[in-house]
């Protein structure tokens, strides 16, 4: 089956900041970057209308978001529940807000991380599963990835396997099963997005808000990226 037969549903959880957006487009823009030249992509916002079929795609992705799992709103508890029955026959991946929001749906605990926001650029740790994860194989132990986040997985759910993590955010990725895979961390942002995001929040005073990252500080991240290829090779098979 060619690249372009294999479809991929971008289940959009939110938008990026409007200045964000002015510069780089909003997040379907920036997975579309990595994904779109391999599968065909079709974008939802779960918010807006409900979800089409799972067996129209060979895979779903779900991004990142302003909004928080603490808080819920009815679309957030009705899109986890669909995600996880698609998770039964199709491989999902969750990305930040997606990880915290499948992390819910299936049974763990989410919560304001009391050791603080994290953000900019930091070093995460796979664990000996990790290692041996498709996602994660053949990478790096310890991998450089770009994070803006102040909630996090608390506690697994049952079943989880734990991938990642660090010392500020334990659970910086998780599996469930053959099909659920789960990252805290962004793979989509780059460089360039995440110092531009940074100098953002230094203009507008909020920088000690979000962990005071120096924007040249900021590196590029190609493990984690990797991420995104090593999920359509070994999940959704477009090879």
């Amino acid at each position: 089956m060619s690249h372009r037969q294999r479809r991929v549903l971008l289940l959009q959880a939110g938008s990026a900041p409007a200045a964000l957006r002015a510069r780089f487009g909003d997040f379907p823009d920036w997975f579309a970057r990595h994904l779109a030249p391999r599968v065909e992509l079709e974008v939802v916002r779960p918010y807006e209308r409900a979800l089409p079929s799972p067996s129209r795609f060979h895979g779903v992705l779900v991004t990142g978001s302003l909004a928080s799992v603490t808080d819920p709103a009815p679309w957030m508890d009705e899109a986890g529940a669909w995600l996880v029955d698609a998770a039964r026959a199709i491989p999902v991946l969750g990305v930040c807000f997606g990880h915290q929001l499948l992390a819910r749906a299936l049974g763990g605990r989410v919560e304001l991380n009391p050791r603080g926001r994290e953000a900019g650029t930091v070093e995460v740790q796979l664990t000996a599963a990790g290692a041996r994860d498709p996602l994660f194989a053949g990478l790096p132990a310890r991998l450089l990835a770009q994070e803006t986040h102040e909630d996090h997985v608390a506690e697994l759910p049952p079943g989880a396997t734990l991938l990642a993590g660090n010392a500020r955010t334990p659970v910086q990725a998780f599996g469930v099963g053959e099909r659920l895979r789960c990252v805290q961390f962004h793979p989509e942002f780059d460089q360039a997005r995440s110092r531009h995001l940074a100098e953002l929040r230094r203009a507008a005073g909020e920088a000690a808000a979000w962990g005071d990252v120096d924007p040249a500080a900021v590196r590029e991240t190609p493990e984690a990226t990797a991420v995104l290829g090593r999920w359509l090779d070994h999940f959704v098979g477009a090879r």
